[in-house]
């Protein structure tokens, strides 16, 4: 079994070792698009990429409806938020050649034709005279929006969807750098915190209302699909007090990047024309099962995942008894949003592998190794600060907060676990005892010297 990092020691030390040991399907058994991005892979990159072809497959998948047990009140779609991060020159830009391979026949192509209307309307406008009668602004139906875009046009866009298509559809965004956002998150109009959190989920609803008659006003359900590359600063930068507390963590599939000392630049294989023909075929079809042939919305269809329920609600209900026992907010947090996300990512693979008699065993195997992966990430990266922010907050709210001594100080030279849990109980903490032992054996604060009996090294 791998090693565990610090904070998989603190919240992961109930895991049980059957969910520890799934991994992906083989490359030859993952469903088509991703296997054959996964294939021409170099070994350290085929996880990364196989997470990188989630987010644009979901987003191509605009027409498909899942039923989450958790979520039975209406049927969710598919729409995922992912994060690759990693150091400079660490690869991250592999993920714009996947992004381009899925987006840039279907979605970019599309958008390029509705995208020269605007412009062309633009130059019209400009050029007429100020007395000369100009037609209506076309109603445009573009779906790939950058970044930067402002939330008045996010608004306006998704608007123009529901009144040309009668139906909604996900948008995409993607970017190379995490930072566009940050720098475009400074403008009010373009601070798109909020959006992003109401966007993961289908019918919850954003709208502008402006008196000026020169801006655009409507109620919207936004749909979003995104893929972000970034450096770890960036990331923190983005993921502020706010986010991790407003929950902009919790809805993200993080990605982390490994770059070894001395490796050299990565190298994907070309595609054969085989397997270009799958790729092309299968992105034809998601198209097809998107857009009717005159343009309109095909008919939504809900995947019957009873099964996959079932094993959501089984890793679900584990994961609630380790809340349970241990305390922690960031289990708790952040166990139920990886399920979600795991779950659409399973269904949109369930859907990709289009009646395959051994879809349902592949796809509990994709289950299993996605939701384990997401939920390690984020615990891994915010677990802890989650925490402190937690027991900060409920202190702050306390009409006389005590005055806190360090928890290490206050305790004897030798002391119990139950004497740190009553330690930690009169000083108002929400941190769990294996918290505090977890992170003062890696300082090398203390030792062990019995069943649950420490001694202080300084």
């Amino acid at each position: 079994m791998e090693k565990k990092t610090l904070f998989q020691e603190d919240f992961l030390e109930e895991e049980e070792e059957e969910l520890l040991s799934y991994k992906l399907p083989k490359d030859s058994e993952l469903p088509p698009v991703i296997r054959e991005v996964v294939t021409n892979a170099p070994k350290d990159f085929k996880i990364p990429s196989f997470i990188a072809c989630l987010a644009p497959l979901c987003c191509l998948a605009g027409r498909i409806q899942v039923k989450y047990y958790y979520d039975s009140y209406r049927p969710s779609a598919l729409l995922l938020q992912v994060i690759i991060v990693g150091e400079q020159s660490s690869g991250k830009s592999f993920a714009r050649f996947i992004e381009e391979t899925i987006i840039g026949p279907t979605l970019r192509a599309r958008d390029l034709e509705q995208r020269r209307k605007e412009q062309e309307y633009r130059e019209m406008k400009r050029a007429a005279a100020k007395t000369k009668k100009i037609p209506e602004e076309p109603k445009t139906t573009i779906r790939q929006v950058p970044v930067t875009i402002s939330k008045t046009q996010l608004v306006k866009r998704t608007d123009y969807l529901m009144r040309v298509l009668g139906g909604n559809l996900p948008f995409w965004m993607f970017s190379e750098e995490l930072s566009a956002m940050v720098d475009a998150g400074k403008q009010g109009f373009s601070n798109l915190r909020t959006i992003v959190r109401t966007a993961f989920d289908k019918g919850s609803l954003f709208g502008i209302d402006f008196a000026s008659e020169n801006s655009y006003s409507a109620l919207v359900d936004i749909w979003l699909c995104a893929m972000y590359c970034s450096t770890p600063s960036a990331l923190d930068e983005y993921m502020d007090r706010k986010a991790i507390e407003g929950g902009n963590v919790s809805r993200i599939i993080l990605c982390e990047l490994e770059q070894k000392p001395g490796s050299t630049g990565i190298f994907f294989k070309p595609y054969t024309p085989e397997q270009q023909k799958i790729i092309d075929e299968t992105l034809k079809r998601m198209m097809d099962d998107t857009y009717a042939p005159d343009g309109s919305l095909m008919p939504e269809k809900i995947l019957e995942l009873e099964w996959l329920n079932q094993l959501a609600r089984k890793w679900c209900g584990k994961k609630a008894e380790e809340s349970a026992r241990s305390g922690s907010k960031a289990i708790e947090a952040f166990y139920k949003r990886s399920s979600v996300s795991a779950f659409r990512a399973t269904a949109l693979c369930y859907y990709l592998y289009d009646g395959d008699p051994d879809a349902e065993k592949r796809c509990r195997q994709i289950y299993l190794f996605l939701v384990d992966y997401i939920y390690k990430g984020l615990m891994k990266k915010w677990g802890g600060r989650y925490e402190y922010l937690v027991a900060n907050r409920t202190e702050e709210m306390m009409e006389n907060p005590i005055r806190r001594v360090p928890i290490f100080k206050i305790l004897p030279k030798e002391f119990t676990k139950e004497m740190l849990r009553d330690g930690i109980k009169n000083q108002r903490l929400n941190t769990p005892a294996s918290v505090f032992i977890s992170q003062w054996k890696y300082k090398r604060w203390i030792k062990e010297i019995g069943k649950n009996l420490f001694k202080k090294l300084k």
